[in-house]
């Protein structure tokens, strides 16, 4: 490299180069660090060009009286189990086997979008899978030190307004991050709206975890279906994090006098799912699968899961 190169700069013009970002305030295709419509400049901070909206904005749904009734809510369409599904013991930091199908599965070339990236640790595993990755962040510091190693953020961004034209991305992936925004509904329709047709939406948040991180919202299976639908979105699987449960969760993340006591949380989960066990067993003669467990499983999760596409 020269000495008149900068690796940040060239960094920020291989983004513009991907035919894929647009002002966040105008919504016009930008392909440098001014917009040609609303005369904005892009500014740097971190190392990354900062794309925030400056603007207010209205913003509407169209809402079908059928989502505000939860009997009219198809859950056996999406209330399962994938056939692969959990973190594995050695991995990409918050990466579920469910997704890594998904995403393994999909024709090599594609864009793939991480809101809420941290410090980027899933770049190099996208990029070995043979597709473009961007990092979003809101900031390249708040995340832990051995994170900001990946690289961090490529864009500085709020996920309420995407600095992305529409129909520019085969995926988007959100892990514990919808609990952390302000409107998730917007993000998911902000979402919606950059995936293309086809395009899927992998994702996981919050539900029964303590409050952390100035988190708003903390959602049930069905908070994430109705957040998804509203968007236009169609959830293909929407699942309870099996081995993330409320037991263990609590005492995790509530202080370091109840982290030490967090071996625990194994036993009380096992002590809650045991008579659902036993009422099966009776009932069916045989072990339940993990479908029928879904449902308890679900009201002591503290994080549900999702996979979504966008229909045409």
């Amino acid at each position: 490299m020269s000495k008149a190169e900068n690796p940040a700069k060239t960094r920020e013009a291989e983004l513009y180069q991907l035919g894929v970002l647009a002002c966040p305030d105008c919504g016009t295709a930008i392909t440098s660090a001014h917009c040609p419509s609303c005369d904005r400049t892009v500014v740097e901070a971190g190392n990354a060009p900062s794309l925030f909206a400056t603007r207010s904005r209205s913003i509407s749904f169209n809402l079908h009286p059928d989502q505000l009734n939860p009997e009219k809510i198809p859950m056996q369409d999406f209330f399962h189990f994938p056939p692969r599904h959990g973190l594995p013991g050695s991995g990409v930091y918050h990466l579920d086997r469910a997704h890594v199908d998904v995403i393994q599965s999909l024709p090599k070339g594609q864009t793939f979008i991480e809101i809420g990236c941290g410090g980027g640790q899933m770049r190099d595993w996208v990029k070995a899978e043979g597709h473009t990755y961007l990092g979003t962040d809101i900031s390249t510091e708040r995340v832990h030190d051995w994170l900001q190693e990946s690289g961090g953020a490529d864009i500085l961004c709020d996920a309420h307004a995407l600095p992305f034209r529409d129909d520019s991305a085969a995926v988007i992936y959100s892990a514990a991050v919808w609990e952390h925004l302000a409107f998730p509904h917007l993000a998911a329709q902000e979402a919606a709206r950059v995936l293309k047709t086809g395009g899927m939406h992998l994702g996981s948040m919050s539900f029964l975890e303590p409050w952390h991180d100035a988190s708003y919202f903390h959602m049930t299976p069905l908070g994430v279906y109705q957040t998804l639908t509203l968007a236009g979105l169609r959830p293909l699987f929407i699942w309870p994090e099996r081995e993330w449960h409320a037991f263990r969760a609590i005492l995790e993340m509530g202080n370091k006098a109840t982290r030490a006591m967090r071996f625990l949380g194994r036993f009380a989960n096992g002590f809650y799912l045991s008579p659902k066990v036993a009422q099966h067993v009776l009932k069916h003669r045989k072990w339940p699968a993990q479908d029928d467990l879904i449902q308890p499983r679900a009201i002591t999760a503290g994080a549900i899961k999702w996979i979504a596409v966008k229909d045409g």
